[in-house]
């Protein structure tokens, strides 16, 4: 089974790179530059600049905690570096029918469009943090918190469509949260359960053990524009004030209130 890989450049999407190529036939690694625009700080007062610089800092010594053995891609799998928003272009697709892959997995590029779509099918799948359909878009293991749903914090490995993250889900997880968790610590722990799960769905998927369930209940669309320093500060508030304690004393019973598609 040939698996071409779209992801981006941080510790997290080597880690995935390196749990595929483990187990599964990579062929290519497309990496997309990240943009620009999700750390920058040059719009806003002194304050929320600072405020916003350090939620970025948190996460990158947490991400490297969980994945600083990862600091390259697989070096025996040929790479396909490109800008950020590139990630539909002729050099791309050209890229991809050149292997001829069984399956392509994205995680963490910009939206793929046409004519990948459609080319490939059924055979594009997505590892979308979030639990979809009650968190679909973008920052989705955010809002929950702010929110006061951390049930809804986790990951859907799905089928890619030109509806975000609306694609019929082959498998969902949730993070084994613990009392003293931060937000960083569970989306890195998220991200470490995804990744060990991802290449076993995807040949469960490939074999035809699973039979893809079509999203019916309906959501929110998150935006990154509405992840406000507002909306962030009380994301960290609802930490303070024991969100994730009281979540896991009522564990069992809201989590079967938000129930999510397990193979």
């Amino acid at each position: 089974m040939k698996i071409v890989l779209l992801t981006s450049d941080s510790l997290r999407h080597k880690f995935i790179a390196s749990e595929i190529s483990k187990q599964l036939d990579l062929k290519l690694i497309v990496i997309e530059a990240k943009s620009a625009k999700i750390q920058d700080t040059s719009e806003l007062n002194k304050e929320d600049g600072a405020f916003i610089s350090a939620h970025f800092e948190a996460r990158s010594k947490s991400e490297s905690l969980f994945f600083g053995g990862y600091k390259e891609f697989p070096k025996e799998i040929p790479q396909l570096r490109i800008s950020h928003g590139n990630i539909n272009s002729a050099e791309v697709n050209n890229a991809i029918d050149k292997i001829t892959p069984d399956l392509i997995v994205l995680f963490g590029t910009s939206i793929i469009k046409e004519p990948l779509l459609g080319k490939y099918s059924g055979k594009i799948i997505n590892l979308h943090l979030g639990l979809s359909p009650y968190y679909k878009g973008s920052a989705t293991n955010l809002f929950p918190y702010y929110h006061n749903e951390p049930e809804c914090v986790g990951a859907t490995i799905h089928l890619a469509t030109a509806k975000v993250d609306q694609g019929s889900i082959l498998h969902q997880l949730r993070p084994d949260i613990e009392v003293n968790d931060d937000l960083h610590s569970i989306g890195n722990k998220t991200i470490l359960k995804a990744g060990k799960m991802l290449p076993k769905i995807l040949q469960f998927y490939s074999n035809g053990k699973i039979l893809p369930k079509t999203q019916t209940s309906t959501g929110r669309i998150c935006k990154n524009k509405d992840l406000t320093p507002a909306v962030l500060r009380t994301i960290y508030d609802n930490f303070e004030k024991g969100m994730i304690t009281e979540y896991l004393q009522n564990k069992k019973f809201r989590d079967g209130e938000r129930p999510i598609v397990e193979r």
